[in-house]
């Protein structure tokens, strides 16, 4: 039985865990990142700049490359676009598209192709600039 309630207990403490993402120390970021500028600036090699500071080889080239992640993300943003099924007042439904807080889209149900090719076509040259 107790077997069975830690199982229950550790399950429901993973899906908290994938609800709410990683945790990011700001702390760390910032170590990590100081740290792997310095490198870049010093000339060094990876490993003989790590062997100077002290620093574990292996976790410079994670934290490097989860930095250039994190970097990426926040300049395109999450990566996913929310879809959402509209309705409006006399029962016709369309789609709205959430791409961020900044742009939502909403397309009623007889909307105008041509229109729409227009305005994502001028969100996307917008979006390059």
């Amino acid at each position: 039985m107790e077997a069975e309630e830690r199982t229950e207990q550790e399950e429901a403490k993973a899906e908290k865990e994938v609800k709410k993402g990683p945790r990011r120390d700001p702390a760390k970021e910032a170590f990590w990142r100081q740290r792997i500028g310095e490198a870049e600036a010093s000339g060094l090699s990876v490993r003989e700049f790590c062997k100077d500071y002290g620093l574990n080889e292996n976790q410079f080239y994670a934290w490097r490359r989860e930095l250039k992640l994190r970097d990426v993300e926040r300049k395109t943003g999450s990566g996913f676009v929310e879809l959402v099924r509209a309705a409006d007042i006399t029962g016709t439904s369309g789609v709205s598209l959430r791409v961020d807080d900044r742009l939502s889209i909403v397309v009623d149900r007889g909307f105008d192709v041509q229109t729409l090719k227009a305005v994502l076509l001028a969100v996307g040259q917008a979006g390059t600039k």
